[in-house]
């Protein structure tokens, strides 16, 4: 679980969430470690065994349970060691193989690259495809730090600070404006408008979007879901419908708890906080 888990969370399958993980999922009488979900059946199930026991001796076996259950993908992992086999691909065991990494030995840019076949969008698809190598090319002229442009605060006259370093004060007022790197800008009224503006941003980007929520706070609570709903099914004490969006966010959550999920989820979405921007109430 602690090699196994956290991979799985990064990759879009919250190990938390029963409609997205199954533990100990009955294939056909046997038990497998993990089922993948998608729409309520297994896009691929896991077989977990112990790091770096041999995994050809059970490779044929999942590969069988697979297929008499109609499972269209089958992984096997010791925590180091991914597999993926098409289930249902007519040919020997090693064409049937579209995954095969190892993380201690890999460098870490092709394992990740490798690794995007179980990524959820796409594994869920029913067909997924391996990520193309990008293509690296030398530029022309040098690029040191100090010349690549950085967004500047809107007016520094004005009071403004980023998001990465803004430290919310309890009992304060809500930052009057918030402003992002393409330059959109928003009025607050309360502190729950920084996350909801977040939202509208990362939405309108397509960096959130309904098939890579939800979004875990740091406790046993979402940040933002499709329904307003956290794990287990509570619903939020105070949903928030983000307008222009199918996005849902807790509401009722104090000053340091909107900024830190602000936070939180334009680091999901590999968005720099440094880059935006809050006004200082005076």
């Amino acid at each position: 679980m602690v090699l196994i888990d956290p991979l799985l969370q990064v990759l879009g399958w919250d190990t938390s969430e029963p409609s997205l993980v199954t533990p100990e999922y009955n294939v056909s009488g046997r038990w497998a470690d993990y089922a993948l979900l998608s729409g309520g059946q297994p896009a691929a199930i896991i077989e977990a065994k112990k790091l770096d026991e041999s995994l050809e001796s059970h490779r044929m076996q999942m590969l069988n349970y697979s297929n008499a259950s109609g499972i269209q993908y089958a992984g096997l992992t010791d925590g180091n060691r991914w597999e993926l086999y098409e289930v249902f691909k007519q040919a020997p065991l090693e064409e049937r193989r579209i995954l095969d990494v190892s993380i201690a030995t890999s460098p870490s840019h092709r394992s990740a690259l490798q690794l995007l076949l179980l990524w959820r969008p796409n594994l869920a698809s029913g067909q997924p495809l391996p990520a193309s190598v990008p293509l690296l090319s030398e530029p022309t002229q040098p690029v040191s730090v100090s010349t690549v442009p950085k967004l500047a605060p809107p007016d520094l006259g004005q009071g403004w600070a980023s998001l990465s370093e803004f430290v919310a004060q309890p009992g304060t007022k809500a930052p009057p404006h918030i402003r992002f790197p393409d330059g959109a800008q928003h009025e607050n009224k309360f502190w729950v408008d920084v996350l909801a503006h977040t939202v509208q941003w990362l939405w309108k980007r397509g960096s959130l979007r309904t098939d890579n929520v939800p979004v875990k706070s740091s406790g046993k609570r979402y940040i933002v879901n499709t329904v307003p709903q956290h794990p287990g099914g509570n619903h939020f004490n105070a949903p928030r419908q983000v307008a222009g969006t199918e996005l849902s966010v807790e509401a009722n959550i104090s000053s340091q708890a909107a900024i830190a999920n602000a936070k939180r989820l334009l680091t999901y979405c590999n968005e720099d906080a440094s880059q935006v921007y809050l006004q200082l109430d005076n």
